[in-house]
């Protein structure tokens, strides 16, 4: 019976939180240029602070980049961009039609 009161105090205290965990919006585009790439690193500049705890609570969609990777939302595409210096965008939601692995990508 605790160990039920707990699960449903810790259910009840995370559950705030998770309204506030959406993914914010990043640009699409088919190609990438010095706009749209400038543009997206900017705003994972400005949200990447959400990822980490929201992340914990909501599972992000799928996304796919320019690179034709599927990552796991635009957290996750955030972090290759600002710690990995990648230079991709966002192409569309949902996962890649070929993976980046079907053009030699890594």
């Amino acid at each position: 019976m605790k160990a039920t009161f707990s699960a449903a105090l810790l259910v009840l205290a995370i559950s705030p939180w998770t309204s506030f965990a959406v993914d914010f919006s990043l640009p699409m585009s088919p190609h990438v240029t010095d706009e749209v790439f400038q543009e997206t690193k900017d705003l994972c500049n400005k949200n990447v602070r959400k990822c980490w705890m929201l992340s914990y609570f909501k599972p992000s969609e799928p996304i796919c980049a320019s690179d034709q990777v599927t990552y796991n939302g635009e957290c996750h595409l955030c972090s290759r961009i600002l710690y990995e210096n990648r230079t991709i965008v966002k192409m569309h939601d949902g996962e890649c039609i070929y993976s980046g692995e079907d053009y030699g990508h890594n």
